[in-house]
């Protein structure tokens, strides 16, 4: 049995850990994009209590702010 490609180039051992470090690779940045996609979104209830928390907040930091 003859190796080809990648794995005469770097050896069975190697070929098989390049493999595991693009499926790895490629898992994480699946799980990285889902995160971003995730967090990047609020509800439109969620972002009433934001803005409501933030105006409160910065009200009490600052009693001359005018409200907008």
């Amino acid at each position: 049995m003859s190796d080809s490609g990648i794995g005469m180039l770097l050896g069975h051992a190697s070929a098989q850990m390049l493999w595991l470090w693009f499926i790895g690779a490629f898992v994480l940045g699946g799980v990285l994009v889902y995160g971003v996609m995730k967090a990047g979104h609020l509800g439109r209830s969620e972002r009433a209590q934001l803005d409501r928390n933030t105006e409160a907040r910065q009200r009490e930091e600052d009693p001359y702010k005018r409200p907008t």
